[in-house]
């Protein structure tokens, strides 16, 4: 016997149709969630379906997406930066805020710094995450991506999952009245494939999230939208008006990884990488176009960066090297391709190094001194000034670790700590050690600083991240199941 569906966006007395009609229903390209027509707040909430859906998921997100989220980012940009501008404990019971404040006396820090110490070394070791408050189910499924909103004002932290849901967590209840049953977790589907990045540009008033759909969407604060502002299509002639035309080529083709060009400002311009070795810059500006497109591996690239110099590009993946390449380069050839999906081939990377096993990610530290690299080779690998060099190189430094996260598990891809320069880089990594534990490292010198666990945390956190203020020292890990 057939039975009931719900079609997304039509009246009430248009919702009731039976199974048999699905085939009938239009399907859009790579599975995507519509035709590319942006999402409102309301319109991204209900993708998810009725089992997430709860009584109060459209109000509750729509109070904190625009007034709440707004005013954070106007308290934000007028503020001083400066200690006094620290966080005061809302009335949230699941303000990490609260718990710090709590802890403050004591030593010990749930998720942030240490009360009143003023030491680097003194943040580090306060951190711990022994509070269940400090734990919450941001997204249904596995967790591929994690990012904190750039605001020293108050704690926002996102996720993006296996299915294409985005989560926002108000973690410190920003805005949430006293009485309020909300728990701060607001759910989104603007994808349908895995979400393997979620970042936030400077102004923390627009978010980018990028899938192996092919689809890179952009919350902006502003408008309230999750914008399509860029995909990839294959080469029917129904898609030749979108930018991406005929780039995507087959089953085998995804979008791996999306970074920000922090060379502009607003999220106007990024990188990508894919699943067939391939790069390429999109630039939104003057109507939008592919600065370059540009053939650097035979195998999937699972990272991309820029070094802050701006012109030198790090990629690593499956072809179990890192190479670095002047991006000044791309593009330049004589011959000019007539369509974009035919990547030039001609780029010649200027260095390399053989991990001798896939490349998870290669990242530059915020200063450009150092370039921190996962391998599955079981070793975090540090190399200084590896942008002066040429030819092959070998790493600077290191450290044994079991990156053998399994099938299950998303990767480990060991971050930088945005916020901190010179000779107080670090990077945190997440651990397959017993307690669970997440690793903060010593950028330098490569010694462990701190093995972050307690009672909360109960999962391996394959993909973690530092907030970006140097002000607070705060980590936030995400699992396999969902939790952040």
């Amino acid at each position: 016997r057939a039975g009931k569906f719900v079609v997304h966006g039509l009246s009430s007395d248009e919702r009731v149709g039976t199974v048999s009609d699905v085939a009938e229903q239009k399907r859009f390209f790579n599975d995507r969630v519509n035709d590319g027509s942006e999402l409102s707040v309301r319109e991204a909430i209900e993708m998810a379906g009725a089992r997430w859906v709860k009584e109060k998921s459209v109000e509750q997100a729509e109070e904190f997406m625009r007034p709440s989220l707004s005013s954070l980012v106007q308290e934000w940009h007028v503020s001083t930066r400066t200690a006094s501008a620290a966080l005061s404990p809302p009335s949230s019971p699941r303000s990490v805020a609260k718990i710090l404040e709590n802890k403050k006396n004591t030593g010990s820090n749930a998720m942030g710094s240490a009360g009143g110490g003023s030491s680097l070394e003194k943040d580090v070791n306060a951190l711990a995450v022994d509070d269940d408050g400090c734990v919450a189910k941001v997204v249904p499924e596995r967790i591929y991506s994690v990012a904190c909103h750039p605001s020293s004002s108050a704690l926002v932290v996102c996720a993006g999952d296996k299915l294409g849901h985005v989560g926002i967590w108000n973690v410190d209840g920003y805005g949430v009245g006293t009485g309020s049953d909300s728990d701060g977790v607001h759910l989104f589907k603007p994808h349908n494939r895995p979400v393997v990045q979620v970042e936030w540009d400077k102004t923390g008033m627009k978010l980018l999230s990028a899938s192996y759909d092919g689809s890179v969407r952009r919350f902006d604060i502003a408008s309230q939208k999750f914008e399509q502002i860029f995909a990839t299509y294959d080469d029917s002639e129904c898609h030749k008006n979108h930018l991406g035309y005929g780039i995507d080529t087959g089953h085998s083709y995804w979008v791996q990884y999306l970074c920000m060009d922090h060379r502009s400002d607003g999220g106007q311009s990024f990188f990508m990488s894919t699943s067939a070795g391939t790069v390429m810059h999109v630039d939104l500006r003057d109507k939008g176009r592919i600065t370059f497109h540009e053939k650097l591996s035979e195998k999937k690239i699972n990272s991309i960066s820029l070094h802050p110099n701006g012109s030198t590009m790090a990629t690593a993946g499956l072809d179990n090297t890192v190479r670095l390449w002047d991006v000044r380069t791309f593009g330049s050839a004589k011959k000019k391709v007539s369509n974009a999906w035919e990547p030039s081939t001609s780029a010649k990377s200027f260095a390399s190094q053989n991990a001798g096993k896939s490349v998870n990610s290669a990242f530059f530290s915020p200063s450009g001194k150092s370039l921190l690299t996962t391998t599955m080779a079981n070793y975090l690998d540090v190399t200084a000034d590896f942008h002066l060099g040429k030819g092959v190189t070998k790493a600077s430094t290191r450290i044994r670790h079991n990156n053998m996260t399994g099938r299950w598990l998303s990767t480990f891809m060991a971050q930088w700590h945005p916020g901190l320069h010179g000779n107080n880089e670090m990077f945190v990594v997440g651990s397959m050690k017993q307690p669970r534990t997440i690793e903060v490292f010593d950028g330098k010198t490569g010694g462990l600083l701190r093995g972050v666990s307690g009672d909360a945390l109960t999962a391996v956190a394959s993909r973690c991240c530092f907030h970006p203020s140097a002000e607070k020292m705060v980590i936030v890990g995400g699992n396999s199941s969902g939790r952040v």
